[in-house]
C-alpha cells in the first residue's frame, strides 16, 4: 500500500506519492522568473534555497485561475529536482493499494509528443482521485498553452487586494528563513480562524483537526450556543458555537470545524474559514487593549497579522468556564 497526499484543483480530485513531498506551505508571494516556461508561476526563497513553483493548472492545460490565499504549495522531489507545485485545498494522506490503481485511460486524438503526466486512477470510497506522475510532472518538456505567455505578470497575483498582498509576503517571508534562526522551540503555532468579520488565533496545541461542516444534527434542550452535533468519521462530535463569548453577531456562515481537546473533552467549534497556520515569538504577541474588556476574559494577547492584527484566543479558558460542557442531568 502506498501514501498518497491528496488534494484538489479546480474542482478535481488528485493525489501525489506522499514520499515525494518535502514540505506544504502556504502559497507565499511569489518572484516572477525571466526565461521560464508558461507554467512556472515564479521562484521562492525557501529557507536560503531558490526553487521554482509550478502553476499546476497551467501544466495540466487548464487555463489560468485567480490565487487564492487559501492555496498552498507542496514541495515535490524526483530524481534530485526540487519544486513546487501550487494546488488548492490539501486534504489528507491516505494509503491506496496497487489493487484500487488502474491505468489511465490513453486517446487516439491525443497530439503527437504530449506530455502524459498521469500515473493512473485510484478508487476511494466514492470518488475517483487522478494520481499525478511526479517524475514527469517536474521533468517533462513544457508543452504549449495557447494564450499563456511565458511572462504574462511583472509582479505576483496582480489582482490580489492590499489584505491579500500583505499576507502573501509575510508567507513569503516566514519561509525563508533559515531552520537554525527559526527558534523552534521558542516559536508559538496559531492556526488563524475567521468568526464573522473577524480572526483569531488558536494555539495548535488544543486543536486536533480541521474539518468540513457537514450535516449537523440539533440535539433538543440545550442552551443555544450549541449547535448539535455532527458524524465524524463515525464518532458524533458536539458542535459549540463561541461567537456569544467573544460578543460577535450570530450567523450561519460556518463552513468549517475546528476540532479542539483539553483532557477527556473533545468538541467542535465551527469556524467561516481556517486561513492558515503561522508561527510566533512569545515576544510578538502584546496585552490585550483595556478598550477590549468583553474579550479579555478569553483572550491571551494580540499579534500582528497581514495589515491588521488578530486576538490570540486562550481556548483552555473558553473550554473551562465558556459553558461548552452540556451536563446531563440522571
Amino acid at each position: 500500500m502506498t501514501p498518497y497526499l491528496l488534494f484538489r484543483l479546480n474542482g478535481y480530485r488528485y493525489g501525489v506519492d506522499a514520499r515525494s513531498v518535502l514540505e506544504i506551505a502556504w502559497l507565499p508571494e511569489l518572484t516572477p522568473a525571466e526565461e521560464s516556461p508558461p507554467h512556472i508561476a515564479g521562484v521562492v526563497n525557501r529557507r536560503g534555497k531558490i526553487e521554482s513553483v509550478m502553476d499546476l493548472a497551467l501544466r495540466l492545460g487548464h487555463p489560468p485561475r485567480r490565487y487564492q490565499m487559501s492555496d498552498s504549495i507542496v514541495m515535490l522531489q524526483a530524481e534530485g529536482t526540487i519544486m513546487g507545485v501550487i494546488v488548492g485545498e490539501v486534504s489528507d494522506v491516505i494509503g491506496i493499494p496497487a489493487s484500487a490503481i488502474e491505468p489511465p485511460p490513453r486517446y487516439d486524438e491525443a497530439p503527437a509528443g504530449q506530455s502524459h503526466f498521469l500515473a493512473g486512477n485510484a478508487k476511494v470510497e466514492t470518488e475517483i482521485i487522478m494520481l499525478l506522475d511526479v517524475q514527469r510532472l517536474l521533468h517533462a518538456p513544457a508543452q504549449p498553452s495557447p494564450g499563456v505567455s511565458a511572462s504574462p505578470h511583472t509582479y505576483f497575483c496582480p489582482d490580489a487586494t492590499d489584505e491579500e498582498r500583505a499576507v502573501f509576503r509575510t508567507r513569503a517571508h516566514n519561509l525563508m528563513q533559515a531552520v537554525e534562526s527559526l527558534e523552534a522551540a521558542e516559536r508559538i503555532p496559531l492556526s488563524i480562524i475567521q468568526l464573522g468579520e473577524e480572526c483569531f488565533g488558536v494555539g495548535l496545541d488544543v486543536v486536533r483537526e480541521f474539518s468540513l461542516l457537514r450535516r449537523v444534527t440539533t440535539i433538543p434542550c440545550c442552551p443555544p450556543h450549541i449547535a448539535g452535533n455532527m458524524n465524524l468519521r463515525g464518532d458524533i462530535l458536539t458542535l459549540a458555537d463561541i461567537r456569544g463569548l467573544l460578543n460577535i453577531p450570530a450567523g450561519s456562515s460556518a463552513a468549517e470545524v475546528m476540532v479542539v481537546e483539553s483532557g477527556d473533552l473533545s468538541i467542535g467549534i465551527p469556524v467561516d474559514k481556517v486561513i492558515e497556520v503561522i508561527y510566533l515569538r512569545p515576544t510578538d504577541i502584546a496585552p490585550l487593549p483595556a478598550a477590549n474588556e468583553e474579550k479579555n476574559e478569553y483572550c491571551k494577547g494580540v499579534a500582528r497579522y497581514g495589515e491588521g492584527m488578530v486576538s490570540i484566543l486562550d481556548m483552555q479558558e473558553i473550554l473551562a468556564k465558556g459553558g461548552l460542557v452540556v451536563e446531563e442531568e440522571v
